[in-house]
Formats: C-alpha cells, sequence, structure tokens
C-alpha cells in the first residue's frame, strides 16, 4: 500500500510551512490588538469589561454612613402635588425652605442640592433668605464648553468665592468657557456652589468623573467633593500627575486619577438601594408636621428620625422618573443624585479603584501567545493544544478578577481577552485546515487500499497503527491470474485493460467486505492482509472467506464473459498465518505500508503451488488451525498434501477451502464429509497404508460431481494416487516423515 510521503506542491506546500505560519499567527493578533489600543477602541471594550466586572465581582464595600440623600421620588410628587405649597414638579422654590430648615435644625454639616435654581422666579428672594441664614446650604453650578468667541466672562463675586484653593497642571480639569450658576436673587447671597456637570463615557455610561472645574483660572469643587469637605476638614487640593492630592486637617488623602478624572468606583446594587441612607423627601415633610404640631410621644411614632441627620452631610436630588434625571451606569438607569453621593462616599471611605497601564495585558499577550501557538501548532495530544492555552487564559482571567475583587485593582483584559483566543482560534483553524486536507488526501488515497469500515476507524485513530514497524500474527494473501501474460499477448490492448480492470474490480471487492487491507497490485497479481491497521480476532477466516469469494466472484465474471467473448480466467490463491513485520517501510520519498518476513514469502509460495496440485487455493496448516482457534464458522478443508516449499526444509500441511454450503463436492457428500474423508485418506498414505489410500482416494473419482468448477478428474485426487502407486513399487526410505520437497516455487 502506497503513501506518498512528498511534500504537495502549490499553495499546499505553503500551508505546510508551520514556522511561516506561526510567525503570522503570533504576529497578526498582537499587531490588531496594537491597533485597537492606538484608535482607543481597546479603551472602550475594556471599559465594557468592567462594567461586567462590577456586575459579578463588585468588591462590595459598604457605603458610608456619613452620606444622606434626600430623595424627590415617586412617593413625594404623588403626595406633595395637591399641596399649593409644592403643586406640580418642578416645585416652587420656597417649598424647599421648610425642609432646609429641618434639615439644618437637627445638626447637618452641608446641604447640598443636586437640583438646580438656574431661572429667575418670584420665590427667589425667600430662597436666598434661607440660604443667608442657613450658611451650610450649597447650589448647583453647570460648567460648559460652548462655541463661543467673546473671552471668559467674569462671575459674581459670590460664585467667584466658591472657589478652592489648587496648586497643579491645568490638566486636573477640562476646559470651560461659561458657567451657569442660580438666579440672581440667589447668588446675591450665595452661601456655597458646587459643580454637578457629568462627562460620560462616549458609549453614554458614567465611569469617570472630575472633581475640579477650571474656569477663569479658578478651580469650582464637584458636588461630591463639597459634601466631604467639611467632614474631612479640607483645606486645598493639589494634584500631581497621576493622584490628587487632598490637604485636610488630618493629613493627605490621595485619590488615583486617570488624566484627571477619577473613576467611579461602584458599590453593589443592593448596597445602593438597602444600605445607602436615603429618604423620601414626604417622610421628612410629615416628620417636620408632626413635631411642628406636637403629635408624637417617642421618636418611633415619627416617619423619620431626625438624629439621623446629626453631623451628616445630606445631598437633595431627584430620584422620580418624571424629573429625568438618571445616569446609565454598569447596573443600568441609575438617578444622578446616586453618583454624587458614590463619590462623596469613595472619598470618605477610600474605596479607589487603582488602574494599571494597558500594557499589563499587551505584555501578557506578546508573552503567551507565541507560547500558546506553538503548542498547538507544534505539539501534539488534547493537553498541549487545548488544555494549556485554555489555563493561560483562565489563569490570566482570574488574576484579573481577584486583583478587581480583593486588592481594588483593575488589571486591563480588553487587549489579552481579544488578541489570545484570535491567536489561539486561528492557529487551531489552520492546523484542522491542514490537517484536514492531510486528512482528506491521505483518505483518498488509503481508499484504494482499505476498506469503508477500516478506513473510518483508522481516520478515527488519525494514523496507522504500527506505522513505525511492529511484529504481530497476520494472515496474507496473494492471487494471481493463471497464463495471463501468455494470453494477453494475442489480445487487443484495449481488452486485456477492461478485463483486467473488471476482475481486479470485483477481487478488491470481496476484499474490502472483509474488512481487509490491500497492500499492492503486482501486475495481475493481488496481495492483501488482515489484522491491520484493525485488530481482527478472526483475521485468519476473514482471509480464507475472501478467497472463496473471488473464487465465486470469478464465476460470475465468466457467465458475463462469455457473451462477450473474452477468454476464462483461471486464479491461484495462496493463504497464510503467521508473525510478521507490519509498518511504513521505504524511503522519504515514497513509503509503502506493508508486511515483510519470511512467513509473507511462504503464502507467496503456497499461491505458486496451487498449480502444481491443480487446485484454485491452498491455505497453510497454520491458517487453518487459526480458524479453528477463531472460534468462528470454521469452513470445511481437505488436507491436500504435506509439503517442503521450496526454500524451507520445515514440512507444512497445505489444505484446499471448500464452501461450507452451496452444492456438494461430490453426489453423496457434503463439503464437511467429503474433507474428513479425504483427510483420513491421506493419513493412510502418511502411514504407509498405500492400499488403504489408493481405494479411499479412487471412491472420490467414482462418485465425482457433474458440476465440479474444474472439469476432468481432481487432480490432487489423481496425483495422489499416482504417488501412493509408485510408493507402493518403491517405498520411501524409513525416515520418511509423508512430505514432498518442491523444487520449484
Amino acid at each position: 500500500m502506497k503513501v506518498d510521503s512528498g511534500q504537495v506542491p502549490g499553495v499546499f506546500n505553503m500551508l505546510k510551512n508551520k514556522r511561516v505560519w506561526f510567525s503570522i499567527l503570533t504576529v497578526v493578533p498582537v499587531a490588531l490588538v496594537l491597533i485597537l489600543q492606538a484608535t482607543g477602541a481597546l479603551s472602550r471594550i475594556e471599559n465594557v469589561i468592567t462594567d461586567y466586572r462590577y456586575v459579578y465581582f463588585n468588591p462590595g464595600h459598604e457605603f458610608s454612613k456619613d452620606i444622606v440623600v434626600l430623595e424627590i421620588d415617586e412617593q413625594s410628587l404623588q403626595k406633595l402635588g395637591q399641596d399649593p405649597i409644592y403643586g406640580r414638579w418642578p416645585w416652587k422654590r420656597n417649598a424647599y425652605i421648610p425642609l432646609l430648615e429641618f434639615v439644618a435644625q437637627f445638626g447637618a454639616q452641608k446641604i447640598l442640592f443636586d437640583v438646580t435654581f438656574f431661572e429667575e422666579s418670584p420665590e427667589d428672594q425667600d430662597l436666598a433668605a434661607v440660604g443667608e441664614a442657613i450658611p451650610i446650604i450649597s447650589h448647583a453650578l453647570n460648567f460648559r464648553n460652548e462655541d463661543v468667541d467673546n473671552g471668559l466672562p467674569l462671575l459674581p463675586p459670590t460664585v467667584q468665592a466658591q472657589s478652592i484653593p489648587y496648586e497643579g497642571p491645568p490638566s486636573v480639569s477640562r476646559d470651560y468657557n461659561r458657567v451657569i450658576y442660580p438666579a440672581r436673587k440667589i447668588v446675591e447671597t450665595l452661601p456655597g456652589a458646587h459643580s454637578v456637570t457629568f462627562h460620560p463615557d462616549s458609549d453614554g455610561v458614567a465611569r469617570r468623573a472630575r472633581h475640579l472645574f477650571r474656569y477663569n483660572d479658578r478651580y469650582y469643587p464637584s458636588l461630591s467633593l463639597a459634601a466631604v469637605a467639611p467632614l474631612i476638614g479640607l483645606q486645598s487640593v493639589s494634584f500631581n500627575g497621576r493622584s490628587l492630592i487632598l490637604r485636610t486637617v488630618d493629613g493627605d488623602r490621595s485619590i488615583p486619577t486617570e488624566k484627571g478624572s477619577i473613576r467611579f468606583h461602584y458599590y453593589p446594587e443592593e448596597e445602593l438601594y438597602k444600605n445607602m441612607q436615603r429618604y423620601s423627601i414626604t417622610s421628612l415633610i410629615e416628620t417636620k408636621i408632626a413635631i411642628d404640631k406636637g403629635e408624637f410621644t417617642s421618636l418611633e411614632d415619627l416617619k423619620f428620625d431626625p438624629t439621623l441627620l446629626q453631623g451628616k452631610t445630606v445631598i437633595i436630588g431627584a430620584t422620580a422618573a418624571a424629573t429625568h434625571d438618571v445616569k446609565t451606569t454598569p447596573y443600568g438607569s441609575m438617578p444622578g443624585v446616586f453618583l454624587h453621593a458614590i463619590l462623596a462616599s469613595n472619598i470618605l471611605n477610600n474605596d479607589f479603584l487603582q488602574v494599571l497601564s494597558p500594557w499589563f495585558a499587551l505584555v501578557a499577550l506578546i508573552l503567551l501567545v507565541p507560547v500558546a501557538n506553538y503548542l498547538v501548532i507544534f505539539t501534539h495530544g488534547l493537553a498541549g493544544r487545548v488544555i494549556v492555552p485554555a489555563l493561560m487564559l483562565l489563569v490570566i482571567a482570574s488574576i484579573s478578577i481577584v486583583a478587581f475583587q480583593f486588592f481594588d485593582t483593575l488589571l486591563p483584559l480588553a487587549g489579552f481577552l481579544i488578541g489570545f483566543p484570535l491567536a489561539f482560534s486561528s492557529s487551531v483553524a489552520y492546523l484542522s485546515f491542514t490537517e484536514g486536507l492531510e486528512k482528506r488526501k491521505f483518505k483518498s488515497a488509503m481508499s484504494k487500499y482499505l476498506s469503508p469500515a477500516v478506513l473510518d476507524d483508522v481516520m478515527k485513530r488519525g494514523q496507522l497503527q504500527a506505522e513505525i514497524g511492529e511484529r504481530r500474527v497476520m494472515t496474507v494473501m496473494f492471487t494471481d491470474i493463471r497464463s495471463f501474460t501468455t494470453m494477453s499477448e494475442g489480445m487487443d490492448p484495449a481488452t486485456v485493460v477492461h478485463i483486467l480492470n473488471e476482475y481486479l474490480d470485483r477481487m478488491v471487492r470481496v476484499v474490502f467486505e472483509e474488512e481487509g487491507t490491500l497492500d499492492k497490485y503486482i501486475g495481475d497479481a493481488i496481495m492483501a492482509f488482515w489484522n491491520a491497521p484493525l485488530n481482527q480476532t478472526d483475521h485468519a477466516t476473514r482471509a480464507v472467506r475472501t478467497g472463496l469469494g473471488m473464487l465465486h466472484e470469478l464465476h460470475q465474471l465468466h457467465e458475463k464473459w462469455k457473451d462477450e467473448g473474452a477468454p476464462m480466467l483461471r486464479m491461484g490463491v495462496g493463504i497464510h498465518t503467521g508473525e510478521m513485520i507490519v509498518g511504513n517501510i521505504g524511503s522519504n520519498m515514497r513509503l509503502d505500508y506493508t508486511v515483510i518476513g519470511d512467513n509473507v514469502n511462504l503464502g507467496s509460495r503456497l499461491e505458486g503451488i496451487t498449480k502444481t496440485y491443480g487446485v484454485d487455493m491452498l491455505i497453510s496448516e497454520a491458517t487453518q488451525k487459526a480458524m479453528v482457534a477463531e472460534e468462528s464458522d470454521t469452513l470445511p478443508c481437505r488436507l491436500i498434501d504435506l509439503v517442503a516449499v521450496k526454500g524451507k526444509s520445515i514440512p507444512i500441511a497445505v489444505y484446499e477451502p471448500l464452501p461450507a454450503e452451496g452444492g456438494q463436492r461430490v453426489k453423496s457428500m457434503t463439503n464437511a464429509v467429503y474433507a474428513a474423508r479425504f483427510n483420513e485418506a491421506f493419513d493412510h498414505y502418511r502411514n504407509r497404508r498405500w492400499d488403504e489410500a489408493i481405494a479411499l482416494y479412487e471412491s472420490f473419482l467414482a462418485d465425482e460431481s457433474e458440476n465440479l468448477p474444474r472439469p476432468g478428474p481432481d487432480h490432487p485426487t489423481t496425483l495422489m494416487i499416482e504417488r501412493c502407486k509408485q510408493y507402493k513399487a518403491s517405498p520411501p526410505p524409513d525416515n520418511w516423515d509423508g512430505s514432498f520437497v518442491m523444487t520449484t516455487k
């Protein structure tokens, strides 16, 4: 069975160059990630991955107890909407006065509005008076960068007075050329001010914020920074390019930044909605009314415990859907006031996220992609090609998750999660494609030598068994057409090719039906074997059935060829079982998956001596015994002779297999009975009982069937009768063992 091991020309030859494709599949994913990094696409992907980290692997810090959120919620809009003081949203400004007085009365440190009062209103004077009386109130500012070219208008002195001392580069803030501040009456007595400006990422998700807003060389605090200022004793702020430094009465606090921005370190949703101190404004109003009227005996009778305001920073903001103050977060939509509260809590609890350079993922990618590609392309087995690369991916991902969840550190993962799977999948695809081409080429070649069942099994295992050579007990078969060369000399070449092709097609089909392996054609001869590459416990029986099947097919061809005027062919079949060497044998340019050894040669000798005995098929004693040992349906075999073939000194018994069914060998006996009687005759011969042997052999000639496959008297019978008569007249020597020595092949 020929297997071409030379290189395939053309495109496939290029595809087989693993070193070239290893380089390509290593460089391209890394280059792609670097391009994504340069264009900013990688950071956008990283943002999405970080969002999932918050959803599934949140560090789980607790929200600060020093921040209280007073919500203008759905309940507040419904209950107070019918009140003439409040009315429909947006509420009248003097409606906030009782609330502010109540909060200040019970000891709040700071009251900050996430509600804007930019338009002029008749109630501005009342709200301004409260601001003058309660200096802990802080109003909202909005910083913008508009497309105007009229310089930077001066802000009212009361607004400028809200700036805080700052040292450091201006990159801590974006550029702004306009500030929207409260209405004129409110600004005149402005007690405090802060920025409520938000800059979501390009996808609309709030992930970063600014704590300082620069306008005309002054820096104004965000709501969250203004909220914590009295709680931490804030004195000034500085920026070193990497961190925002808050100088307080108790020392410095450092906040990690990303180009001046501070990243939200989100708390779990459950923590925000269950443990953050947030209360409906309705409950405070109803509590104030109850206190003013004296309609309570203990704090338990009140809707709200006012002592919870003592020493706290209070943020007033809208959470009702009708107010449209919502922001997009990793958890989905969330009231904007919550984001201010989260940033303030981050400062108070030092809950900050350390963000490492994206080069973490890129370095891991550059180091591990070549390793993974090498394992996939150059190694074999599941561990090297799949398990180890999968573990690499799992380890890097796990390190990133652990760093985030337990150490508040963000290890960028986007570059690695894009490049590594891309490199791995590309290598697997390349390997699958090239191996698929190899397998298809191999299958196409092997389909000419192996039956479909055997070929399927070989393809599942991915390689030929014993492809590097192995000793095993096997059965080999040789067939040949009698005198075909001489016969073909007088025939038209086209007829010769037609007959030979039809003959070989039928014969090989029988080999494949018994799952044999076609080794080679030797002119008009066929060589096949069993028990490789598949293990076949009944290999001897399969080979013998194949020989009988070939003879039957030849008989069918004769019936067809009669009508075509083609000559009738005779064939010989030799089968032997024994230990042989099987494997890929040959040169680097061409290999032959075949069997070699003395037992192979003996099978060829048996085919040759079928002519001597005038039979179509001979098998060795080893094959006959193997059939018995295989516990299969042993075919009847008649013992033809004990012969020492040319080149062998030890004689072997040779048998002719007979079909188990399908007719009688002689008129009065089935094939099984006939084989037993014939073997009995040979036993007489071997034990020098010449007369008994002659009588028994002659009985077969007298009872011959009219439909023998070979015309005329049975040659093995007449041969043995003649030999018995010769030995009777001239007995063999005393050391004669009953064998006959062949002098020709």
